[in-house]
């Protein structure tokens, strides 16, 4: 690394990075998750996995990632690889069995991030070597896009796709979205499991995701919640399209606008819907590369509209806070459920069951 700190190159924080970053100046500590993992037996091991733990930690550069002043992120050193700027890792021993305490801020990668660092752990532990995760690479790469045809051409298609600001992006609140009360989250589960297999054959048949279906029974109760024949949300989208970016730890994860217009389907038919729904998931990711909802001004809109993400397991970079309102798939080889995650400064619990039910009425529908 130079000597010379002007010789560094620093990049922008990636998008959703970005966002976090700019609400820690206001609200510090946000987006920042404790979590604890449990290594059973692993106290007689400690010295060995604490230097696994080092080994992955190092393996992957956002984790001696600083950012300057201007919110443009470079390369640096810790005098500690467990302890930095966006994260703090301790480890103890409880009995026999090790407890590792991690706090680590949602600025450094998405939900698929921290599987990977848990996978490159037990890789080191094992003596195995880690893939390289070439994260300023991958940081070099996204701003040539941004000089790219492709990407002017995505930026132009999403603002003349979504520019109806009239098109509701979530149920009506029950208080004024600028309220000066403090942030409050609510949190309500609603069980699929018994609609696993209708959904997973529907998937195989129509060629629709997971996320696909449920965004698609989302954006039809945010339309009969708001008495609208249209309606839009987001959904995340995990990226990571190519092998190289497969062992990157950060947030490469993709905000995608999804909408519908009930009236548009003539005949209303479900096979109308699917069909618009699977177009709606191809063309948002076929332009994704421009992060439409996360740029501003489109964002002014865009960050209290309802995300759809997919959760499979309880790891800290899949937690998201303070959200306006959330509709995580939490899907494993048992069960199915939704989470409504929300803001219970916005919204009545009465009012997310409401919701919660229009989204399951459709889904049952679209399943007959």
């Amino acid at each position: 690394m130079p000597n010379d700190k002007c010789q560094i190159k620093k990049f922008p924080l990636l998008p959703f990075s970005q966002l976090v970053y700019d609400m820690t100046r206001w609200m510090p500590g946000i987006y920042r998750f404790p979590f604890t993992y449990t290594w059973l037996g692993g106290a007689k091991d400690k010295s060995r996995i604490e230097q696994a733990i080092r080994t992955a930690l190092h393996n992957h550069p956002v984790f001696q990632m600083r950012v300057d002043w201007r919110g443009r992120q470079y390369p640096s050193q810790l005098n500690d690889i467990l302890h930095g700027p966006y994260h703090d890792i301790t480890i103890t021993a409880n009995g026999e069995d090790l407890v590792i305490g991690l706090t680590i801020s949602r600025i450094l990668g998405d939900g698929r991030s921290g599987e990977i660092l848990l996978e490159d752990v037990h890789q080191a532990f094992e003596g195995l070597p880690l893939e390289q995760d070439d994260y300023w690479g991958y940081l070099e790469y996204v701003e040539q896009q941004k000089q790219s045809k492709h990407y002017h051409n995505s930026r132009e298609w999403l603002i003349a796709e979504f520019a109806d600001e009239s098109i509701p992006v979530r149920p009506t609140t029950d208080r004024r979205l600028w309220t000066l009360l403090p942030p409050k989250a609510g949190l309500y589960k609603v069980d699929y499991t018994d609609l696993f297999e209708k959904i997973q054959a529907l998937s195989d048949t129509q060629y629709l995701s997971m996320d696909g279906f449920f965004s698609l029974c989302t954006a039809l109760a945010i339309a009969e919640y708001c008495s609208t024949d249209e309606a839009a949300l987001t959904w995340a989208y995990e990226g990571r399209e190519t092998p190289e970016e497969q062992r990157v730890f950060g947030s490469l994860h993709r905000d995608i606008p999804f909408k519908l217009n009930v009236k548009s389907q003539m005949s209303n038919l479900k096979s109308d819907l699917i069909r618009e729904a699977r177009n709606q998931i191809r063309s948002g990711i076929a332009h994704s590369n421009y992060p439409y909802t996360l740029t501003p001004p489109y964002d002014k809109r865009w960050n209290y509209a309802v995300n759809v993400l997919r959760v499979p397991d309880d790891l800290p970079l899949q937690k998201y806070a303070y959200a306006l309102l959330d509709v995580e798939i939490h899907e494993n080889p048992q069960d199915l459920s939704l989470w409504f995650r929300y803001s219970a400064t916005h919204y009545k619990e009465s009012s997310i069951r409401r919701f919660a039910t229009l989204v399951r009425k459709y889904a049952e529908w679209l399943l007959q």
